[in-house]
């Protein structure tokens, strides 16, 4: 099953870390397809550290919360510190979100999937348009360059 991901940081050597995330993810998962890293503002909250985020594609035979937990295991090791009461959108040495698996559309108290916000994000949106075009959304019925052309959010996505 294929497993898209979208790779963020915005503390430390950004690029570095976005690299071995998908380093440690590959030595479970098979990567299949990369997009071209883009730098973008903060999204949902303010810093003057701006993120740099990658689509990562993976062939996984994991299941969807099985691959969720290896993410979050990822980040773990990677420096990420995740505590109950603190503001959801912060700062970060890395952060890997599941955008879709396949097209499965599940939602649990752990993981919903399609991503519930992905459709909103200029920062996710680029990305996966440029690798990813005609993927449908399970959900909404739209590719990804219908939902890039439709998005509300302004934010600057540069291509580095």
């Amino acid at each position: 099953m294929q497993a898209i991901t979208i790779l963020g940081s915005n503390q430390g050597d950004r690029r570095q870390s976005i690299h071995e995330a998908i380093r440690q993810l590959s030595v479970t998962n098979r990567l299949v397809l990369l997009s071209s890293c883009y730098e973008t503002a903060p999204w949902g909250f303010e810093s003057t550290e701006p993120f740099l985020n990658q689509v990562a594609v993976f062939e996984t035979h994991l299941s969807p919360l099985d691959f969720l937990h290896h993410c979050l295991n990822v980040e773990k090791a990677l420096g990420r510190i995740r505590l109950e009461n603190s503001p959801r959108y912060t700062s970060r040495p890395i952060d890997i979100d599941m955008l879709f698996y396949g097209s499965t559309v599940m939602e649990t108290p752990e993981l919903i999937l399609p991503h519930p916000r992905l459709h909103l994000r200029n920062f996710v949106l680029v990305p996966l348009a440029e690798i990813l075009p005609q993927w449908e959304h399970p959900v909404l019925h739209k590719n990804m360059a219908e939902l890039l052309a439709d998005c509300p959010d302004r934010l600057e996505v540069k291509k580095l």
